[in-house]
């Protein structure tokens, strides 16, 4: 225990990746840390009940691949012992967008492609193994605990099975996801409920283990095919998974669901906007049921808004902000509003040894400031569907034709796919974008794609990786 922790103990609330990331972040402040899940104990990287969607692809863009390892130094290479697969984004990846394909280049963004349930085990093997954590199993929180004058929260009243018992705490984190019930628990106790931002998407998508053919003309590790708003809406994703599988993810937007049988599946892939995710399926073995998961919007309850917020509780993770799973933020953003907690919580005790006074509402300020940038991306691109529901502002088709104009620039050279891809893995934020040269090839690009007549686009030809 480190000799700089200056709290007793915080509790929280959910044990999936924002409770485990915040646990592990928390472990260097407090001297207990209580981690309260619902599920049983898993004994493997299998799936859990309270994560439906860990069944589906998942992605970690640069910024959380590298964020992780800094959390769990040797976790990368320890992945990639054990399968999962290492891979330039820009080298291995082979992605279709806004009807065009994307060079094929050495990016120097890496991450690692691995199925959800095995990332979240290791991560939880790791997070078992600080001495000051505990987490709790098929335990639920009932209802938070308050001083008498309803300013500060004081703990949590929890059940296990059918014993209920309150646990005191200095802090109380609530990463309990999409079901949080956060919103309710303050209403009761007198304060207003955060404004809530959605975006009516109606998502689902439909995911399945397959073997992959021996191919040694294949040069990619990733295909994706994205929709390509607001003339289509399917997408459809290949990617390689540890144990020599690929997991295979197809999504549709506004009740265009793709199905969860064999033929319907299949006939799925032969829908999208080129031929290739179809044509690696013909010769690869399912080893899985296709499975589906839905989204009916992204959604984003503005707690920094409020004015009160209780003392000594915060909320993070998709308690706060869900994102639309399409884009592949969500595991990369709760990995950086982890390690922002606890650049947060450093600064605060720093400035007020020994208390937490302030700490809420400063913490949600900032965690909301953070999640703009990714929100405006997944949501921008969201919103150029007319079914989408959502607000709209004034500006939003010059948005829409400067977003189209970024993707489209980013397929054309090394120098202007960089900025874009350095925004898009968050290892960077939109000062990426604003340098004098790279805003003129934006403006420059738009208008040739604006008032130029169309190239025809070959979608059978697949750009190939460099040697």
């Amino acid at each position: 225990m480190s000799s700089q922790q200056k709290f007793k103990r915080v509790i929280l609330i959910g044990g999936s990746m924002a409770g485990l990331l915040g646990a592990r972040v928390l472990s260097d402040h407090f001297e207990q840390v209580i981690l309260l899940e619902r599920d049983p104990r898993p004994t493997g990287p299998e799936p859990r009940k309270g994560a439906p969607h860990a069944r589906h692809i998942h992605a970690l863009l640069g910024a959380g691949v590298e964020t992780l390892d800094a959390f769990f130094p040797g976790l990368v290479r320890e992945l990639t012992a054990e399968g999962a697969v290492l891979v330039d984004m820009g080298r291995d990846g082979a992605l279709f967008q806004a009807g065009q394909w994307k060079r094929r280049y050495v990016l120097g963004i890496e991450t690692v492609l691995c199925t959800r349930v095995f990332l979240e085990w290791k991560i939880r093997c790791r997070i078992a193994a600080i001495p000051n954590v505990e987490i709790r199993y098929e335990t639920s929180a009932e209802a938070l605990l308050w001083d008498e004058a309803r300013t500060r929260v004081t703990g949590v009243r929890v059940k296990t099975g059918g014993a209920e018992e309150t646990l005191e705490a200095d802090l109380v984190v609530d990463a309990s996801g999409r079901g949080s019930r956060a919103s309710r628990w303050l209403e009761q106790l007198g304060y207003e409920p955060p404004p809530v931002e959605e975006v009516g998407i109606d998502l689902a998508y439909s995911s399945r283990l397959y073997a992959p053919p021996e191919d040694a003309s294949r040069d990619w590790k990733l295909l994706i095919v994205y929709p390509n708003p607001p003339e289509n809406s399917r997408a459809g994703i290949v990617s390689s998974v540890e144990g020599g599988r690929w997991i295979v993810t197809l999504s549709g937007y506004f009740g265009d669901h793709p199905p969860t049988d064999e033929e319907g599946f299949l006939a799925f892939t032969r829908t999208l906007s080129t031929p290739h995710v179809a044509e690696a399926l013909a010769r690869a073995r399912p080893l899985s049921e296709p499975v589906r998961h839905k989204v009916p919007s992204s959604r984003w309850l503005h707690y920094e808004k409020l004015e009160r917020l209780p003392e000594s509780f915060i909320l993070f993770g998709d308690s706060v902000c869900a994102f639309n799973p399409i884009y592949g933020q969500g595991m990369s953003v709760i990995s950086l509003c982890a390690r922002l907690l606890g650049e947060q919580l450093t600064a605060h005790t720093r400035a007020s040894p020994g208390s937490l006074h302030g700490f809420s509402q400063r913490f949600q300020r900032k965690l909301a400031g953070f999640l703009t940038v990714p929100w405006k991306i997944s949501t921008t691109m969201d919103l150029k569907y007319p079914q989408t529901q959502g607000q709209r502002y004034f500006g939003m088709k010059l948005v829409h034709w400067g977003f189209d104009a970024m993707i489209g620039l980013a397929a054309v050279t090394e120098e202007t796919g960089k900025p874009f891809y350095d925004m898009l893995h968050m290892k960077r934020g939109a000062e990426a974008l604003m340098s004098p040269g790279y805003l003129a090839a934006l403006v420059g690009y738009g208008l040739k794609r604006r008032f130029a007549s169309p190239e025809p686009s070959d979608v059978h030809r697949m750009p190939r990786a460099p040697l």
